[in-house]
């Protein structure tokens, strides 16, 4: 029995370092802006000729480890409530390698003020506890997505390959402290940006949006069979036109003013950025949300971020008036 075992125990072994030899593996840590570990972000690794993904959570320590990974070239994605997403294009990937790589996430406003920091994100999450429950329904039987909703968990970031010169505009913002940034002086935020809270009223003609942290906040969009304008006026929300698809929304824009920023990470638009949102409501406590940005003065190819929202059904939207006793703007002194 013995000399049987042998044999078989060194088949194991062999058949386990062929594997490992045929895939290569990722190893690190994400960390803050001050350097403190980060749990329970997430990292994802896709491969740009197949779209294979693999993903993983941050440890306690903020190590992950991606393992067993095809060789080939892949886009690396991080997310974390709180924290700017972290994206690298072209991580290469070796059989029988481990390829170090350590995560630095920015903070996703200026000055990481109180309730907009990490710790306040991570302390609204245990907060949430979606209802159950089946999907409400109108009158005329469409999904109805009114509620106050959670900022959404981004569960797929997308893979935004941005041009050069637009990559360079965010480069100067981030590293002049953003504070040029329209929200502090009380104008409204990115395109692609909603929350902390925010809420949908809906009616057979329109759905409002309402978020609770900007200025003026809220914005229609329109669900009487409208059609887009073919010289829309600039607005800082866009011009918006929604129509259903079965159960899904789906919500055009364009028309944006220049002035505004397309995201967090302070990317510019060109006049021909176009938004597409579809808002899914698969049950009574969530809504799904995929939005793709089109903009080929800016980004090389269009992309699409995946969201999920969790109901507040405690929660409320109070006002929010930003010019009463604003102190950001002498505070953003830049570099």
């Amino acid at each position: 029995m013995r000399k049987s075992a042998i044999p078989f125990f060194f088949l194991v072994l062999t058949g386990a370092a062929f594997a490992q030899s045929n895939s290569g593996l990722i190893a690190g840590t994400v960390s803050d802006p001050e350097g403190a570990m980060v749990s329970g972000a997430s990292v994802q690794l896709k491969n740009t000729a197949t779209g294979h993904s693999f993903t993983t959570i941050s440890l306690a320590k903020g190590n992950y480890t991606l393992a067993n990974v095809p060789p080939g070239t892949y886009d690396l994605t991080v997310s974390v409530a709180g924290l700017n997403p972290y994206s690298r294009k072209n991580v290469a990937v070796t059989a029988g390698q481990t390829l170090p790589l350590n995560i630095r996430l920015e903070y996703n406003t200026q000055l990481n003020t109180l309730g907009e920091d990490r710790v306040s994100a991570a302390a609204d999450a245990k907060r949430h506890a979606p209802p159950d429950g089946p999907t409400p329904r109108t009158a005329e039987g469409k999904p109805d997505l009114s509620g106050v909703w959670w900022t959404p968990r981004t569960v797929d970031p997308g893979h935004p390959h941005f041009l050069p010169q637009a990559e360079q505009i965010a480069k100067e913002r981030t590293e002049n402290l953003r504070k040029d940034t329209p929200q502090a002086r009380c104008l409204p935020s990115a395109a692609t940006r909603i929350g902390p809270v925010y809420e949908f009223v809906q009616s057979k003609a329109y759905l409002i949006e309402i978020s609770d942290d900007d200025s003026p906040g809220f914005h229609q969009i329109y669900l009487d069979g409208r059609s887009q304008p073919k010289d829309p006026n600039p607005a800082w929300y866009g011009h918006n036109v929604g129509h259903w698809e079965g159960d899904t929304l789906v919500v055009d824009r364009i028309g944006f003013d220049e002035r505004v920023w397309l995201d967090q990470a302070g990317h510019p638009h060109s006049a021909k950025l176009h938004i597409t949102e579809r808002y899914r409501r698969p049950d009574f406590g969530h809504l799904e949300t995929d939005v793709t940005v089109e903009d080929p003065g800016i980004l090389a190819e269009p992309y699409t971020e995946k969201r999920v929202s969790d109901l507040a059904p405690s929660e409320e939207i109070y006002e929010f008036i930003c010019p009463e006793n604003n102190r950001d703007v002498i505070h953003m002194v830049g570099k």
